[in-house]
């Protein structure tokens, strides 16, 4: 069950992880207030790496000795967002060229929520194509380009 995590708390936490180079993406406070955990999830533009993991979480562990909120934290988990987490920074966007992302879109009236797949991205936007199929060809690809502002939520899909 998640438990609201106080701002002056998510303020800590995201200079923490500055301090590392890296940006807060998610933090996640659940369990009760006897037995918390807190899952911290973490990127950069060149992508997390464990080490950088490994010290947010022991700078965090020793802030807990001197900050009573951090210290009554059970258990800190800090992990990449992994492909479940909704994509949050322009940066993100360019390493899933390729891929399908599942877009709900602000203006639905528009551009309809569905899947695409993700051809370009810069600082301004994306460039998606949605495969429909053609009575003539076939096959049909048509871009569509949306600014960050478009975008209510982007997940990238797992094919397999």
């Amino acid at each position: 069950m998640p438990l609201d995590l106080p701002k002056d708390i998510r303020s800590l936490l995201e200079s923490t992880c500055s301090a590392y180079n890296a940006t807060l993406i998610d933090a996640v406070l659940r369990g009760t207030k006897e037995r918390m955990l807190l899952e911290l999830y973490v990127d950069t533009p060149d992508g997390i790496s464990l080490e950088q993991c490994e010290k947010i979480n022991r700078a965090l562990l020793e802030t807990a000795e001197t900050h009573p909120f951090i210290d009554a934290i059970r258990s800190i988990e800090v992990s990449s967002p992994g492909v479940d987490r909704p994509l949050t920074h322009w940066w993100q966007y360019p390493r899933n060229i390729g891929r399908v992302l599942e877009l709900s879109l602000i203006n639905e009236e528009t551009y309809a929520n569905g899947s695409y797949v993700l051809l370009e991205a810069n600082e301004q936007g994306i460039v998606c194509s949605e495969p429909k199929k053609s009575k003539i060809s076939g096959n049909e690809n048509t871009t569509f380009s949306f600014p960050y502002s478009e975008i209510q939520k982007a997940i990238v899909k797992i094919s397999f």
